[in-house]
């Protein structure tokens, strides 16, 4: 029988959630005319609260934009007074002034909540042990996760980010049950552990993963699931709308649930901004119901994905997206084709022989655009070659057989350029994937 963290909202019925969130809509907006550049907004685009008398009357409301956060930096996006702030996150702006944001004493137990009910929703309980591997920094996974932990009732271990092997010793020594990191970190643990002889599956006692702040697919996470023998869940978030807690997969990994008692989500094309309907691809847009210190309302978050609108097994009600397929922005135009990176890792990683380390590269040769993949192969399959004319023949037949899946689903030609195994350099945090050179 499925556990829940707040049965109240998690199996709410439909009628009584929309209900729930029209509340919650109109005392955000009564915030939100209170900031002088949200209400200017609102006057540009000739919106009056008052013609707010149901939930569809969101789509009259402008949209919020990564430009709105930067056009009022630090401060100007605020809808109650500095000193009802008890925190402050950011991104890590490295292209420009950084994200903010703010919490007030109700937005961070709110929050603490969801992270909380995210851990719930994965299976973890008060008897296991958390081990955080992110940095409890700016970056809102650190804190908002070690907040969630707590709120379960787990022993929290907060080790923060890096230091790869004391990181395994601690997980060995205090019979860490759950931890969560972000993907690439997450195989950092596996080849680390194989370099140690380290056995997870004898060594440790782990039994759940929970990943995010980067995107990750399929197979990575087949990759990660059988290198640390672990189930690993993917989550949703972003620092705009309150960091990690938007949305988590339960046990039965079919969607990720929204916490629709706290969001409202919309889906539209991202060309035209018409909203779409479940099962169609398109952006995800949020509104953030109970957020007291910024009027996050029909915020673009640049995500694509799928709302899935059917009831889960787990018997929770909420509306569940499909993983986050790509950002908008990551797309690559290769000879008038677009492509998603993700599309590229689906297959790379899926292919056996490959680990866990890949580049992409992009650049131009004359007026043409190419694209290549260098994927490191692991050793282990290559032991029952007797001569380096077999070894050679072996990497052929898997380029052959990794050319013809990345034709097959982005119909160009990408080059495959595989390497030995531990020559690609490791990301140190984030995994940057990608080199545009164009």
């Amino acid at each position: 029988m499925t556990e829940y963290f707040n049965k109240k909202m998690e199996t709410i019925s439909r009628k009584d959630l929309k209900k729930h969130q029209f509340k919650l809509l109109k005392k955000v907006l009564a915030r939100a005319v209170t900031n002088k550049y949200y209400n200017k907004k609102l006057k540009e685009h000739n919106v009056n609260i008052d013609d707010i008398k149901s939930l569809d009357d969101i789509t009259k409301l402008p949209f919020l934009t990564k430009d709105d956060f930067k056009n009022t930096y630090p401060y100007g996006l605020l809808t109650v007074p500095k000193s009802e702030l008890i925190r402050l996150h950011a991104t890590s702006g490295t292209t420009g002034n950084p994200t903010p944001a703010y919490y007030t004493r109700s937005d961070l137990e709110t929050w603490t909540n969801l992270t909380a009910r995210n851990l719930y929703a994965i299976g973890m309980r008060k008897d296991d042990v958390f081990q955080n591997t992110v940095t409890h920094g700016l970056f809102t996974g650190g804190m908002g996760y070690l907040q969630g932990a707590q709120r379960v009732g787990a022993l929290v271990i907060p080790f923060g980010g890096g230091f790869t092997r004391r990181q395994i010793k601690f997980m060995q020594d205090f019979g860490v049950t759950t931890f969560h990191a972000i993907p690439s970190f997450a195989l950092k643990m596996i080849e680390t552990m194989n370099e140690l002889g380290v056995d997870p599956e004898k060594d440790l006692d782990l039994r759940l993963a929970m990943l995010g702040a980067e995107l990750w697919t399929e197979s990575m996470r087949d990759k990660i699931e059988e290198g640390l023998s672990v189930e690993g869940f993917d989550n949703y978030g972003l620092t705009e709308a309150v960091g990690p807690g938007v949305s988590c997969e339960c046990q039965e990994k079919d969607g990720l649930h929204i916490w629709e008692d706290c969001f409202y989500v919309e889906l539209i094309d991202p060309e035209t901004g018409e909203n779409l309907e479940p099962g169609e691809q398109g952006e995800l847009v949020l509104t953030a119901l109970y957020r007291e210190s910024l009027p996050v309302i029909r915020y673009r978050t640049r995500d694509l994905t799928v709302l899935i609108d059917d009831e889960c097994n787990c018997g929770r009600t909420s509306m569940r997206h499909t993983r986050i397929k790509s950002r908008i922005d990551d797309m690559m135009k290769i000879r008038g084709v677009n492509i998603y990176p993700s599309q590229i890792e689906q297959i790379v990683l899926g292919q056996e022989e490959v680990g866990f380390n890949y580049i992409i590269k992009v650049w131009k040769k004359g007026v043409l655009d190419e694209i290549s993949v260098e994927a490191e192969v692991e050793n282990k399959y290559f032991t029952h070659c007797q001569s380096e004319e077999e070894t050679f023949n072996e990497m052929q037949r898997i380029k052959k057989e990794l050319k013809t899946k990345l034709h097959d689903v982005t119909l160009i030609r990408i080059n495959v350029d595989l390497k030995p195994e531990g020559s690609i350099p490791r990301p140190q945090g984030k995994a940057k994937r990608v080199f545009d050179e164009r």
